[in-house]
């Protein structure tokens, strides 16, 4: 997180990944500005400084929010100061955006309840209950990580991962996501429950184009006793009992998601 670093350049090595690490952001980062990739080694070297254009172009770059975006600007020009009260003035402002910052209770206003506007607002798609869930496992508790996974953009993923601390549902400890105290629950008898099923029978068939062999897919439609009806889906509630109790039970490592279609076709 960019509000962690105090100089600009430690920043960068940290988004771009260090000499020789072979991440290719370097060279794309290079691309993207329209300069060699030498100039982006020198600027990590601190033997150049970006420009505030090239700044910019790095903001958009790396998806910076509008506050990150300007934080970083900050952190640019106190580099590019010519003399020491120049240079003491955008530490100020840089201490100030810092601290404002990282005082994220303060900032975001973390409630004590979940109010219904904002249920609306997560059950609006899959993506907010994606994010909470994965925030659980270690390999996606940045905002990078989950764009990636996600295949949304670093705004986007931001933008979310606010709203859900506001809410309390995620928190951010030393740079790192984790999930929160707060829970969003809706009962069978809620408004909101189709939009919730909706999103993840969206989401199952958008799955079914990659074709997974890992995944597990089943559809049928079939004829069968009242009486044998009644079995099955006694049989699919004890299942679900089951494995909610390992679910629950079980070290957070994987994401999955868990839909059962079972009923009439012919409604009454």
């Amino acid at each position: 997180m960019i509000f962690d670093f105090l100089e600009y350049r430690p920043y960068l090595e940290h988004r771009l990944g260090k000499k020789r690490s072979r991440t290719g952001m370097r060279k794309k980062l290079a691309e993207h500005m329209n300069v060699h990739t030498t100039f982006v080694s020198q600027v990590l070297l601190g033997k150049a400084d970006l420009s505030m254009e090239q700044a910019e172009q790095t903001n958009l770059f790396l998806g910076h929010s509008e506050e990150e975006g300007e934080y970083f600007l900050y952190l640019v020009l106190r580099h590019r100061a010519g003399n020491e009260v120049l240079r003491n003035r955008f530490d100020a402002k840089i201490r100030k955006m810092r601290e404002a910052r990282l005082n994220i209770k303060d900032r975001l206003q973390v409630q004590d309840s979940i109010k219904q506007e904002d249920k609306l607002k997560f059950y609006s798609n899959h993506y907010f209950g994606a994010v909470h869930v994965l925030v659980s496992i270690e390999g996606f508790r940045t905002v990078e990580a989950l764009a990636e996974a996600l295949k949304l953009s670093r705004v986007q993923v931001q933008e979310m991962v606010e709203f859900l601390i506001r809410l309390g549902i995620v928190i951010e400890e030393k740079g790192k996501l984790a999930p929160g105290p707060q829970h969003v629950h809706i009962g069978a008898d809620s408004e909101l429950v189709l939009k919730h099923h909706s999103n993840w029978r969206m989401h199952a068939l958008s799955n079914l184009q990659f074709l997974n062999k890992d995944d597990l897919h089943y559809s049928a439609c079939l004829s069968i006793s009242k009486k044998d009806a009644f079995k099955v889906k006694d049989s699919i509630l004890a299942n679900l009992q089951d494995n909610v109790k390992i679910i629950s039970a079980s070290p957070e490592e994987t994401a999955y998601v868990y839909n059962i279609d079972f009923y009439s076709l012919v409604q009454k």
